[in-house]
């Protein structure tokens, strides 16, 4: 196997002891990136004709936990998150502030109603002034 495999795979099985010193048998799940990395690990061995009691050795997980990863869920049997959305795998992206935005047009046309209920409508801004300015409002 590559050297960077081997590499990776040593960093696996150091992060999967300090996460088990820490922490109870069968509480929470390992996270993503480690699954998804014995999950890879597997099918490169697994292709490199490696029996899977090998890799569970080497990878220093169970056989019952790495199948369910496999499967995409945790141990117990519950979905994982990114299994339930049949998503791929994260990817970083970049998120920019909204776009400034012209303010919206004010209206075009206006209507004048007086007291006594007369209404002239259609009015352009520069029309409805001239009318008030005629009529002394």
């Amino acid at each position: 196997m590559e050297v960077h495999v081997e590499k990776e795979l040593e960093q696996f099985r150091q992060e999967v002891e300090r996460l088990r010193a820490g922490r109870k048998a069968g509480s929470g799940p390992f996270p993503e990136p480690l699954r998804a990395f014995a999950v890879r690990y597997l099918a490169h061995a697994l292709e490199k004709g490696d029996t899977l009691k090998a890799v569970v050795e080497r990878l220093g997980v169970s056989e019952p936990t790495l199948q369910a990863w496999r499967r995409g869920q945790t141990p117990g049997g519950k979905k994982t998150q990114s299994s339930e959305q049949g998503a791929a795998p994260l990817k970083p992206v970049v998120v920019h502030p909204p776009k400034q935005h012209a303010p919206s047009p004010v209206a075009t046309t206006f209507a004048v109603v007086s007291p006594q209920g007369w209404r002239v409508e259609g009015l352009g801004l520069e029309e409805a002034a001239q009318l008030l300015r005629r009529l002394a409002c």
